[in-house]
């Protein structure tokens, strides 16, 4: 007796674990390039949020003579698209300063005026 594909019928048990398989196999490709594409956004927002933070810290120095008094508050009033929930001033002195912000996780600090944003505390 043989089996005609043409007429259809029942789905068998292989056909069912063959489909079963290939979906696995999709979803452990895709999951892993989503969960890096999310962190390399989520790295670039929060790089972007210290340049703009830096940016406002520059600005308080040059109405202010220095960063002394700088707060996140104080540097949202010089750029009101920074959210002051979002980063923190860490160390402040005459000649330098230090924001740090945590997005899913992850630290970043902008330290300045010299320094570059990197990956961890100040």
């Amino acid at each position: 007796m043989t089996f005609d594909h043409r007429r259809g019928g029942p789905i068998t048990s292989i056909e069912v674990f063959v489909l079963v398989v290939m979906t696995a196999i999709v979803v452990a490709i895709a999951v892993p390039s989503y969960v890096t594409m999310r962190d390399r956004s989520n790295d670039s927002n929060a790089r972007a949020q210290l340049r703009q933070a830096g940016d406002a810290a520059e600005a308080y120095r040059a109405d202010h003579g220095s960063y002394e008094g700088m707060t996140a508050a104080a540097l949202g009033h010089q750029n009101s698209e920074l959210a002051p929930s979002r980063y923190r001033v860490m160390s402040v002195s005459n000649g330098a300063y230090c924001l740090e912000t945590t997005v899913r996780g992850r630290t970043w600090h902008l330290t300045a005026p010299a320094g570059d944003v990197r990956r961890g505390g100040c």
